[in-house]
């Protein structure tokens, strides 16, 4: 086995334990057109198969190929993506291929999808008697503020959650009764502090 392939197989084996059972890793050498080492093999394949190398397509300065889909022998939808090995004078000597096997999270994300939209008891005005509350309207706000931001709630600076405070009471959110101690409790402040920082302005 080429150098350049060699040291690629900590790697290889490595990134194979840490997803696993969900990853293949497969060892290709370009020259020989086949599989050096195979890592969590499920899709059929072993350590001197052919590789077919030549149905990827790839540049001289391409490093990573994909990500790409591919399907498994038993149907199984896959998430591939290949690394190039090059050797030190840059020669490309073969591939490291991962092969993440996405089936489980397809059927996760469906089961998901099926408990997260199961809203046809209620109407959608129904609903909307209980979306528009005050509390999610504030949680919207101040979430709509740190994305902007580029910050998350846990690190907002004073500054910050004074002019939260300021944007809210523009928005009308001091009007309903005991807003003022929610938004202490979001912003992890006193009902107290929230006062001061309208008095400040």
């Amino acid at each position: 086995m080429k150098q350049a392939l060699k040291n690629m197989l900590p790697f290889a084996e490595g990134v194979a334990k840490l997803m696993h059972p969900f990853a293949e890793v497969v060892l290709h050498d370009l020259k020989k057109d086949c599989i050096e080492a195979i890592f969590n093999p499920f899709s059929q394949r072993e350590v001197g198969d052919d590789s077919y190398l030549e149905r990827i397509t790839f540049t001289e300065r391409d490093s990573v190929i994909g990500p790409y889909e591919k399907m498994n022998w038993d149907g199984r939808k896959l998430k591939c993506v290949s690394i190039v090995i090059r050797s030190e004078s840059s020669k490309v000597e073969g591939f490291v291929c991962i092969n993440l096997d996405v089936s489980h999270f397809d059927q996760l994300q469906n089961v998901l999808q099926s408990f997260l939209g199961n809203n046809a008891a209620m109407s959608d005005e129904e609903q909307m008697l209980f979306k528009d509350d005050l509390y999610e309207k504030i949680n919207s706000f101040v979430q709509r503020y740190c994305r902007e931001h580029h910050l998350s709630l846990s690190a907002l600076a004073r500054e910050d959650k004074q002019s939260l405070v300021y944007l809210l009471e523009e928005e009308g959110a001091f009007e309903q009764k005991n807003a003022a101690t929610y938004i202490g409790r979001v912003l992890g402040v006193s009902r107290a502090t929230v006062y001061n920082y309208l008095k400040e302005g």
